[in-house]
């Protein structure tokens, strides 16, 4: 029989990998919080989105838009530079994708995730860097 469901512990890593590389603390929890959630949105979009390539080459230029305004606010609020360079790290698309032996009903599931992603991707129901991170870090 083939199962066609993931196991919880495939899954778990599946959606763990893009938080492996370690985001190092800001010194505000708040926007530890934002930029880890904005990481883990961009995930499912990019990976979501990749059998689109018009919805995925919008979505991976959006995002790294955002990558370089967040970068560009954590040096203006003097963040060493370990911790900026650990969130482009953390928030390149290349690591935010699944590799191409990842199982197919991995992909699904992390999708299944969020079914709502494209809406809310669209609608801006989700984390702008460059609209919010600036205000936590004041």
């Amino acid at each position: 029989m083939i199962r066609t469901i993931p196991s919880t512990l495939a899954l778990a890593a599946l959606l763990a990998t893009a938080l492996s590389a370690q985001v190092v603390p800001t010194g505000s929890p708040a926007a530890d919080i934002l930029l880890s959630q904005a990481i883990a949105e961009h995930r499912v979009f990019l990976t979501c989105s990749a059998l689109d390539p018009e919805t995925h080459a919008r979505i991976l230029a959006g995002w790294r838009a955002d990558i370089a305004s967040a970068t560009a606010i954590l040096a203006a609020h003097n963040m060493p530079g370990e911790t900026v360079a650990a969130f482009t790290t953390a928030a390149d698309p290349q690591v935010l994708m699944p590799g191409d032996d990842t199982p197919w009903a991995e992909v699904q599931a992390l999708c299944a995730t969020r079914p709502d992603w494209r809406q809310a991707y669209d609608s801006r129901d989700r984390v702008i860097l460059d609209l919010k991170l600036a205000g936590v870090l004041k």
